[in-house]
């Protein structure tokens, strides 16, 4: 198994081989990729390797919001094929349907379709499709609701599939695992937030890089434990466009953002992280005396507002009795 990252958002970046970066002037130079886009660079690699029929099928997994489906689609349409995307639920009978339809030169995409590994006979299924002997990689399905549909045909396109998760004792589909590349695309905070200020240093829209840059630090602070995706790049700096022309506080915006994805993703810790916040608010205390600069401190180090620092300084004066 492979742990590793979508494309790279400057493509340009591929063509500078390391080997050459002294024969380059400085201004050609770009700067080199980020661990992230390294990883997405590699899983584009084993998506050509499907394309170009090297490779029956391929299983990528992975946390939401790192790019797998991104960089199988651009890599798919790099390599000139628009597959047949199965994006939602799919039944055995659909999916035999699908494939016999596509069997000759095509790529069935399952994307995001977690809940179909834990059926039997689409695991079985794909078993068939993925690994043949001299025959070819026969399917069969047997049903009274197939029509002119024969109960049996040779397979010859490629399957790629994709889920958030490894499906957990679960035998069958281990079976097949075994007949395609796997691919783990996972990555760190420290990596998101690295491609995060990759992209900030372009700017977005209206919006400088320095306050792209900004955002993407109050991220940095304010996310706490939570697992960060880059999907809350953009929503975030949409956040900040409205907030900046409205003239509302555009913090609270994107941290309303951080509270959802720490509820739907269940991080065991809290954004408002109790602890932290008494940790913030004794190093205000011993760094200040003035209540206005520990306040300024305190909402500076924890990106929270002046109301939270008010309601956590009673409670922490209340414990320190």
């Amino acid at each position: 198994m492979i742990t590793a990252r979508p494309f790279s958002h400057n493509e340009h970046r591929k063509g500078h081989s390391a080997l050459f970066a002294d024969e380059l002037s400085e201004e050609d130079k770009t700067p080199p990729p980020t661990a992230l886009e390294e990883k997405q660079a590699l899983l584009a690699h084993h998506v050509r390797l499907v394309a170009r029929k090297i490779s029956h099928g391929l299983f990528v997994a992975g946390q939401g919001g790192l790019g797998k489906s991104r960089t199988i689609s651009q890599t798919l349409a790099e390599e000139g094929i628009s597959p047949v995307l199965v994006n939602s639920h799919i039944t055995p009978l659909s999916l035999y349907t699908t494939l016999f339809h596509n069997r000759l030169d095509a790529c069935i995409w399952l994307d995001d379709c977690d809940s179909i590994f834990q059926s039997t006979a689409i695991l079985g299924i794909l078993r068939s499709a993925l690994w043949g002997q001299k025959e070819g990689r026969v399917v069969t399905y047997t049903s009274t609701q197939l029509g002119n549909i024969p109960n049996r045909f040779v397979f010859e396109g490629q399957i790629i599939f994709c889920a958030n998760t490894f499906p957990k004792r679960n035998e069958a589909f281990k079976a097949v695992l075994s007949r395609v590349d796997v691919f783990e695309l996972s990555a760190t905070n420290d990596e998101v937030l690295e491609l995060m200020r990759t992209m900030a240093e372009n700017g977005y829209g209206k919006l400088s890089p320095k306050r792209c840059l900004q955002v993407v630090e109050f991220i940095a602070k304010a996310g706490g434990t939570r697992q960060l995706s880059m999907r809350m790049y953009e929503p975030s700096m949409k956040k900040v466009e409205y907030a900046l022309k409205n003239r509302v506080p555009w913090r609270d915006l994107v941290r309303s953002q951080l509270d959802q994805i720490g509820i739907s993703e269940g991080v065991a810790e809290p954004l408002n992280s109790k602890a932290h916040d008494f940790t913030v608010m004794a190093q205000a205390i011993a760094a200040h005396e003035s209540v206005k600069l520990q306040e300024e401190f305190w909402c500076k180090a924890t990106g929270k507002s002046r109301a939270s620092f008010f309601r956590t300084k009673k409670q922490y004066d209340a414990e320190q009795k």
